[in-house]
């Protein structure tokens, strides 16, 4: 049985995944789809607010994030897609770092260690954050890792991938920079 909390948050997230998961009429002409597994939300509603520990030990929120597009990504030390991922958003971040786009990437479960040693090997620059209990990841409803949510300069939700993508490919860079364009 689950704590009184997790379930509370596993209800909001099912209930917000629910909602968002088809386009909205009159919704941005942008095709997400461009990218395997990526899925326009149904509707550009604010996504869940959370604030957890950032890896340098201090706290890290969406609304951190206002005013630019977030590419929220949920990761974990044994997930071999996640590895294979990863660079190529480290790429993606390098590319768009300066045009308000940002890349918050938050560790699922890992021993924080573990956690802070992958980043290390693999480079990464952008932003992280740590959830060791998982429960930014079940309000997001990231039970299958990766996850990522593309979420707007005002904390709307615009797309979310289930599983790996080529996030360097000239689809994706073209995406983000269509995405980055119409927010202005």
């Amino acid at each position: 049985m689950l704590p009184m909390k997790s379930a509370f948050v596993l209800l909001f997230g099912l209930g917000w995944m629910c909602f968002l998961s088809v386009p909205a009429a009159g919704q941005s002409k942008i095709n997400y789809k461009v990218i395997k597994n990526l899925e326009p939300m149904k509707d550009s509603g604010p996504t869940p607010e959370f604030s957890i520990a950032g890896f340098d030990g201090k706290p890290v929120s969406l609304n951190d994030f206002r005013g630019k597009t977030l590419f929220l990504n949920f990761w974990a030390t044994w997930c071999v897609p996640c590895r294979e991922e990863m660079p190529a958003m480290e790429r993606l971040y390098q590319e768009f770092k300066d045009k308000n786009f940002v890349i918050l990437a938050v560790n699922v479960k890992d021993r924080k260690q573990d956690a802070l040693k992958f980043l290390k090997e693999l480079k990464i620059t952008y932003p992280a954050a740590f959830d060791p209990d998982g429960q930014v990841g079940l309000l997001y409803g990231a039970w299958g890792l990766p996850t990522t949510y593309l979420i707007g300069a005002k904390g709307e939700g615009l797309a979310r991938a289930w599983g790996p993508a080529d996030w360097y490919s000239p689809a994706a860079r073209n995406l983000i920079g269509q995405i980055l364009a119409e927010k202005k």
